[in-house]
């Protein structure tokens, strides 16, 4: 496979893997809840920045210890074929509701320590919901490229993994953005949710076709 189709892959992969209500609506929820107990701008601005950061390192942090197994115990073949199998299966059970554990409390003041926690938080969180795009995006790179050019490539698709969040964090920084932003994330989660699981499918069968005729 070309670095150029790789990139694509990794690329398209980050940002489908990113469409889901979980992190998104934290985020604009926690921020509306923030400016309506009087935080100020600045403290929200860092609030958001160490949350976005959070998500990303802890996510990054997952993958990382997936692709160094990967290579450490010389599964690569193997690992491809199960992340493909697990994808579909996941994408399947996601029908039947969402897996998402998303944190019950919000934050009620904009402290560094407040978004890194809730970062933390929704990193892990994601990880059973929308995880299986991940799976097998680390599994083409356990299959194809080494351990630091697949390194390289995570951070990138991290990168477009917390993109939306950022865009949207941007947007949300007043209070009616926020507010408005929180309601559409809740009207449309169960749509997300099942263009996210169709993905899921989709890539898990192009991945089983691709370890089949390579």
């Amino acid at each position: 496979m070309s670095d150029k189709i790789t990139f694509s892959l990794i690329t398209m992969n980050g940002l489908i893997d990113a469409i889901n209500p979980c992190a998104i609506g934290v985020l604009a929820a926690s921020v509306a809840i923030l400016f309506s107990l009087g935080n100020y701008r600045a403290h929200i601005l860092r609030f958001g920045s160490f949350y976005i950061l959070a998500t990303y390192v802890t996510y990054l942090l997952i993958g990382l210890g997936i692709l160094k197994a990967v290579h450490l115990f010389n599964i690569h073949n193997f690992f491809g074929w199960a992340s493909a199998i697990a994808l579909i299966f996941m994408g399947f059970w996601h029908l039947r509701g969402s897996a998402c554990i998303i944190p019950k409390k919000t934050p009620k003041e904009a402290t560094i320590a407040a978004g890194i926690v809730f970062g933390f938080l929704v990193g892990i969180c994601e990880f059973p919901c929308s995880g299986g795009i991940y799976l097998a995006t680390v599994g083409l790179l356990g299959i194809e490229e080494t351990f630091w050019s697949g390194l390289l490539y995570l951070l990138w698709y991290n990168l477009m993994f917390v993109l939306p969040l950022i865009l949207l964090f941007i947007f949300a920084y007043n209070l009616t953005a926020a507010r408005t932003i929180s309601h559409i994330v809740g009207a449309f989660g169960t749509k997300a949710r099942y263009v996210s699981c169709a993905a899921m499918i989709i890539i898990g069968v192009l991945l089983l076709t691709w370890l089949m005729f390579r």
